[in-house]
């Protein structure tokens, strides 16, 4: 599979590998990424999804 999907993916998550968490959000192309056991948990614990929604810039019934 080619290219990106909005939304939130974590990967990398293999035993000795360093996790990834990415965000895209594809109405206004922000893209977030956190790496690392300790930055992927508190970007996953943030709600990054929720957060954003409150603030894109994209949104239709943004002022």
């Amino acid at each position: 599979m080619d290219g990106w999907l909005g939304g939130l993916h974590v990967h990398r998550m293999e035993r000795g590998q360093v996790p990834v968490a990415d965000l895209l959000c594809t109405r206004c192309g922000l893209h977030r990424r956190a790496t690392g056991h300790r930055q992927v948990a508190d970007f996953l614990a943030s709600n990054p999804i929720e957060q954003h929604q409150d603030v894109c810039p994209a949104r239709e019934d943004h002022p």
